[in-house]
């Protein structure tokens, strides 16, 4: 069975349950949304506190390595 979503711009004193989803075991979640999301603190270059030492050294398979690049195409000037 599908899940139902419902989003009431005034929430009512009672919310109807369908028929078919009576007298079982259901979810039923609240999820008020008029509040605003708290913003993550940040460092002074914007990054999120804590991020590279929570991402650094996170690789942990074999070393990375860079292949060496070709040179670069020969286009004729712009006049």
């Amino acid at each position: 069975m599908q899940p139902i979503r419902q989003i009431y711009q005034d929430a009512p004193d009672s919310i109807a349950i369908p028929e078919a989803l009576r007298h079982q075991p259901v979810e039923i979640i609240i999820w008020p949304l008029a509040e605003p999301p708290t913003p993550a603190e940040t460092d002074a270059n914007g990054w999120p506190i804590g991020f590279f030492e929570a991402t650094a050294g996170s690789w942990a398979g074999e070393p990375l390595v860079r292949e060496p690049q070709d040179d670069y195409e020969q286009r004729l000037e712009l006049e």
